[in-house]
């Protein structure tokens, strides 16, 4: 899938091309969707951040920010955002095995 050109200052062309745009990314453990389905994904255009999915805990929320690399946590009761990782993929793999934490 293309990346909607109404979202193409977002970096997120990794995701648009990954299998999760379809049925996203869901931790069995936790029974939590990591990642979300595209049909799912919000943008908030106000503080230039889609987010694509959350980490199952005090409201932080995954995605990209507008015309910056890679993938970043928001923190809503701090409002402040962290770079997590590089790809969708790495921050997947390293949230699922524990090296990625918020």
């Amino acid at each position: 899938m293309l990346v909607p050109p109404n979202l193409c200052q977002y970096p997120c062309a990794d995701y648009f091309s990954s299998d999760w745009v379809e049925n996203g990314c869901r931790d069995e453990v936790s029974q939590l969707m990591i990642i979300y389905p595209s049909s799912e994904i919000a943008e908030h255009w106000e503080s230039g951040f889609l987010e694509v999915g959350r980490a199952g805990v005090d409201g932080i929320l995954f995605g990209y920010r507008a015309n910056l690399p890679g993938i970043w946590a928001y923190y809503p009761i701090d409002h402040d955002y962290e770079q997590k990782a590089n790809t969708l993929a790495e921050l997947v793999s390293g949230y699922l095995s524990g090296k990625i934490t918020v």
